[in-house]
C-alpha cells in the first residue's frame, strides 16, 4: 500500500481533537525520505504530516497545524490502515497533541473515491 496521491477525510474525532469531518488529508509523497501529507478544510487552515513505515499497515507521525482561529497546534499519532467490511480503507488514529494541555484521543478517517 502506497499512500503517496491518497486522500482521507476525517469522519470521528475525539472531543478534544481539533480535526472536523469537513478537513481531508492527501499524501503527497512516499519515499526514503519518509511519507509527507497535507490536511485542510473545516477547522484547520493549514496542516502538515510527516511519517515513516513501521509495519506494511501502520505508520508513526508528527503533524502541525493552524487552526480556523489562528492557533498553532502541533502532536504525534500512530496510524493504522485496514480496510472495513465494505472493502473501503480506513486510517485510524491514536494521537496526543504535543502543544497545549499535551492529552490525546483518536479519530478515524475514509479513503475519499
Amino acid at each position: 500500500m502506497t499512500l503517496a496521491g491518497e486522500t482521507f477525510r476525517a469522519i470521528a474525532n475525539s472531543s478534544n481533537g481539533t480535526v472536523s469531518t469537513e478537513t481531508t488529508m492527501t499524501f503527497v509523497s512516499e519515499g526514503e525520505a519518509g511519507i509527507l501529507g497535507v490536511y485542510r478544510g473545516g477547522t484547520i487552515r493549514a496542516g502538515a504530516v510527516v511519517a515513516r513505515r513501521t509495519s506494511d499497515s501502520t505508520v508513526e507521525m508528527l503533524y502541525h497545524c493552524v487552526t480556523a482561529t489562528g492557533e498553532l497546534k502541533a502532536g504525534q499519532a500512530s496510524a493504522r490502515f485496514a480496510e472495513d467490511a465494505d472493502r473501503r480503507l480506513r486510517m485510524h488514529l491514536d494521537w496526543q497533541w504535543l502543544t497545549g494541555d499535551r492529552t490525546g484521543g483518536r479519530s478515524e478517517w475514509m479513503l475519499e473515491s
